[in-house]
């Protein structure tokens, strides 16, 4: 696989880029989720200004004893490419309705049918920072995945200073 020293001093190299721009795409990801939420939280609160706090709020969500369905289904599955190791990837989607099964009912509706656009604003602005954490988690699925590899390859680059020797 690897026939020098410089070829693995290479490879540790590009391993080394590659943490550093998971690391800038893990921290732009996560500035992104944080303003999402903050805005979801904005508008949350400029819906309960305009409607009012009785109509808004935590009477309108249903009890306990009510059971609860997501509009959202979370797939993980081992991603094995070639040029990778085995990493976890997680996927986000809506769930899919068959003919026999009741869609989920919308959340939104549970404060009535015509509610003020920033809630339904704040809904949207919250569902968008679900697919964010899930981006933010493959990536970081991914970061795990390096130290592994880089002991790896020092593992190797040890074995060839050593028989240099």
């Amino acid at each position: 696989m690897y026939t020098s020293v410089d070829e693995v001093c290479v490879a540790i190299d590009k391993l080394m880029l590659q943490n550093l721009e998971l690391i800038e795409q893990k921290v732009v990801v996560t500035v992104q989720l944080e303003g999402l939420l903050r805005d979801g939280h904005i508008k949350l609160a400029k819906a309960r200004y305009i409607q009012g706090k009785e109509n808004i709020g935590v009477l309108q969500i249903p009890t306990e004893d009510v059971q609860m369905n997501s509009l959202f289904e979370l797939e993980t599955f081992i991603k094995d490419d070639k040029k990778e190791d085995e990493a976890i990837h997680f996927d986000i989607c809506r769930k899919e309705t068959g003919p026999n099964k009741k869609e989920p009912q919308d959340p939104i509706k549970w404060f009535g049918v015509l509610v003020p656009q920033n809630l339904r604003d704040a809904q949207k602005q919250f569902q968008s920072a679900l697919y964010l954490a899930v981006q933010s988690a493959n990536i970081s699925a991914k970061m795990i995945t390096i130290p592994e590899k880089l002991d790896h390859l020092k593992n190797i680059k040890n074995n060839f200073l050593k028989e240099e020797e």
